[in-house]
């Protein structure tokens, strides 16, 4: 009798020591990853500057990546990466203000293909606009969104696409 209660009790302090036990979500690799796809100029405003051209519609993906190490997924902390896609709808007046204002600057064509620019949730009259695009044009860089040096953009009718990534 004493053998059998002394192996209840072990076996109860091995459920209560086991229930104890720190459990790794295998999900934390996921969880730094934050997409947004949304159709809200505010919240766009607070990514890149709309004040210079302002569009009359806008839709976007946002996506960043925290690697600060927060959430104890990262054994090593470093800078978190973000990767901003759009599509900014203009009326014909500011479109081609905007437009006048690119064709003044003197730059280098940086390259670009319209592939780029394919993005996965591009409206279907979109992607065929892009895809109808002069071979001879090839994007340019971005001087009055506030992008940065890895702003890439594309201008459609009425319309520009334009990329952003830091990381």
């Amino acid at each position: 009798m004493a053998k059998c209660m002394v192996a209840i009790f072990i076996g109860f302090i091995l459920l209560i020591v086991g229930c104890q036990q720190e459990t790794k979500d295998t999900n934390a690799a996921k969880t730094n990853v934050q997409t947004t796809l949304d159709t809200t100029k505010a919240k766009l405003a607070k990514l890149i500057n709309l004040s210079v051209f302002k569009p009359v519609h806008v839709k976007y993906q946002y996506t960043f990546i925290d690697n600060s190490g927060q959430n104890e997924r990262l054994s090593v902390p470093g800078p978190s990466d973000s990767y901003l896609q759009a599509v900014l709808y203009f009326d014909t007046v500011t479109f081609d203000s905007l437009q006048k204002r690119y064709h003044t600057i003197e730059y280098t064509s940086p390259g670009y293909g319209y592939q780029e620019f394919d993005f996965d949730w591009l409206d279907a009259t979109a992607k065929e606009e892009l895809h109808k695009s002069d071979t001879s044009y090839h994007g340019h860089r971005d001087y009055f969104f506030g992008l940065g040096p890895t702003g890439k953009l594309w201008f459609l009718n009425n319309k520009v696409l334009l990329m952003k990534s830091s990381n």
